[in-house]
């Protein structure tokens, strides 16, 4: 595992929203955090709102104060798992930046996502529940890689030095993120034994900003 991986556990997070946090935001992290822990344990369809909200200690309606219903909790959860990995629009959002630097900080966000256990583990979750509930795998794409991807997609397009259009912007977007999961990504949700050093990381992450770096100025 990536040795620059940050080390998240509940107990963290929980003490991380008890402090200096209005409490209704304290409860929506709990909310978060517990439907994240039974998502994991028991897939997304064995799951309720009201077991949320007993492993959150709160009212069921409290977690409908926060989340209008189960789908909107799940996609709520992937978002908050991307966050924390610094996935979010405003992490690309500096346009004028440069894009290799740019691309090197957000390939190894990306590796270190895809390299966390609870990542993995509800990867394999949502494969399990395609053929029963195929809405889980369409929620957990549109939160999770596509936002991603969009948010790249968005940055080829206004960055200064690029300037790609709509249909150039989206495929380098979709190469860069496939190129990333190097050999690692396969065997880990296969349950297969897989490593991928701070060095091999920083390798892999180098040689895919570049490659895609030569091939959009080739292209152009």
């Amino acid at each position: 595992m990536p040795h620059s991986k940050p080390e998240i556990s509940s107990n963290c997070l929980k003490a991380q929203a008890k402090a200096g946090r209005p409490k209704s935001e304290e409860k929506r992290i709990n909310i978060l955090l517990a439907a994240s822990d039974l998502f994991l344990a028991q897939g997304f369809s064995s799951t309720s709102m009201d077991q949320v909200a007993k492993k959150a200690e709160v009212s069921k309606q409290t977690v409908y104060s926060h989340f209008s219903n189960k789908e909107a909790l799940y996609t709520a959860v992937i978002t908050y798992k991307c966050a924390q990995y610094q996935l979010g629009e405003e992490h690309m959002g500096d346009v004028e930046q440069d894009p290799v630097e740019a691309l090197l900080t957000y390939g190894n966000q990306i590796i270190n996502l895809l390299q966390d256990e609870q990542s993995i583990a509800m990867h394999r979750i949502v494969i399990g529940e395609l053929t029963t509930n195929p809405r889980v795998a369409e929620l957990f794409y549109m939160a999770g890689p596509l936002h991603g991807i969009e948010i790249l997609c968005n940055f080829f397009q206004q960055n200064s030095q690029l300037k790609l259009d709509k249909t150039k912007a989206k495929y380098w977007a979709y190469t860069f993120f496939n190129m990333l999961k190097g050999d690692f990504y396969l065997p880990s949700l296969l349950g297969l034994p897989f490593s991928k050093s701070q060095v091999k990381q920083t390798e892999l992450v180098k040689q895919t900003v570049n490659h895609v770096m030569q091939m959009i100025k080739a292209e152009n």
